[in-house]
């Protein structure tokens, strides 16, 4: 009797399924942004949703918010801070990490190579590491676009060209304080209004990078443009630190190797399609000038009070800067 017990439990446990390991916890991840569905930010994240989605073999789910449908900038930042969205690519430097500002000094780099070069190295990753103390990290740094300037005034050559004029202004203070330096009078004007403002005369000219100039047709009610490129926009890819820190070891590689793809491919899609933009805006009749490199030169050193602004405000140091510097130079 007790064998043939024995031999029934044995048989039992035997038939009992061998538990399957457990299935990697799933993630969903709502990233936001506020240009337009053909931009190419919009395009270049695609791309990531495709890649994290495929390749953490469905566990982390993206959804893209393009076009400010959940909020301006301001507004996206907050919501990433509060984990109410878990991804957010953009501007919005100071809330980011103030040391990010290094970034968009005037006239630091010369090429969109360095700058992107500067972008993967270990001073720019010390920089991004920062903005951890905000909740917020930064996964990766692309080409946000070079900032060049229209005016229905005279042609700029030189900084004395700028004195006086009235110049639309995002609320971004290194451009600002740029502004100033080189003589003209920063006016705020909303980035939706800008079109208007340049056609009534309430003010001058703008800046921006050719395809925000050319996509918002401001070269139909401006006469003037100088290809300076004093500004390279950094492109932050942030995501919620808390989030990401509860995501498996593999998926957190999956995100982190998206977001530099996405980079990559976001670059090169600016860089293709900058020349058309340009093309666009010469066919409307806006004269197009080139500063010499000694033209550039006086730009730049008109342009030194605002490095002594900002290290005087304690957003960076002044050896964290001349470090920067030094790798903006290309040296």
């Amino acid at each position: 009797m007790k064998k043939v017990l024995w031999t029934s439990l044995v048989a039992m446990a035997l038939a009992v399924p061998a538990v399957a390991p457990a299935a990697a916890q799933s993630a969903t991840m709502k990233v936001a942004h506020v240009m337009a569905v053909d931009s190419a930010r919009h395009k270049a994240l695609l791309e990531f949703q495709k890649y994290v989605q495929e390749n953490s073999g469905g566990a982390v789910t993206v959804k893209l918010f393009p076009a400010g449908q959940l909020g301006q900038e301001t507004e996206l930042i907050e919501s990433l801070k509060m984990a109410t969205i878990e991804g957010y690519v953009g501007g919005g430097f100071d809330a980011l990490t103030t040391k990010l500002n290094m970034f968009v000094m005037p006239f630091l780099f010369s090429d969109v190579e360095t700058f992107i070069k500067v972008t993967k190295s270990p001073q720019a990753a010390a920089i991004f590491a920062d903005a951890e103390k905000n909740k917020i990290k930064i996964l990766a740094v692309g080409d946000g676009g070079s900032r060049n300037i229209t005016n229905n005034v005279r042609p700029i050559r030189s900084p004395a060209d700028m004195k006086g004029l009235k110049m639309r202004t995002p609320p971004m203070e290194s451009v600002i304080r740029t502004m100033e330096a080189l003589g003209a009078n920063p006016v705020t004007v909303a980035y939706a209004d800008t079109y208007m403002a340049l056609k009534t005369g309430v003010v001058d000219g703008q800046e921006n990078p050719n395809m925000n100039a050319a996509t918002m047709k401001f070269h139909e009610v401006q006469k003037h443009l100088t290809i300076i490129n004093y500004i390279w926009n950094p492109e932050p890819f942030c995501v919620n630190k808390s989030w990401f820190d509860k995501l498996s070891p593999a998926q957190q590689k999956v995100v982190q190797d998206g977001a530099w793809k996405y980079t990559e491919k976001q670059n090169k899609l600016r860089a293709e399609s900058d020349g058309y933009y340009l093309d666009m805006m010469k066919k409307s009749g806006i004269q197009v000038y080139t500063p010499t490199p000694e033209e550039r030169a006086l730009f730049r050193e008109a342009a030194v009070p605002v490095y002594s602004y900002f290290i005087g405000k304690k957003q960076f140091s002044q050896q964290e800067f001349d470090e920067f510097k030094k790798l903006a130079s290309g040296r």
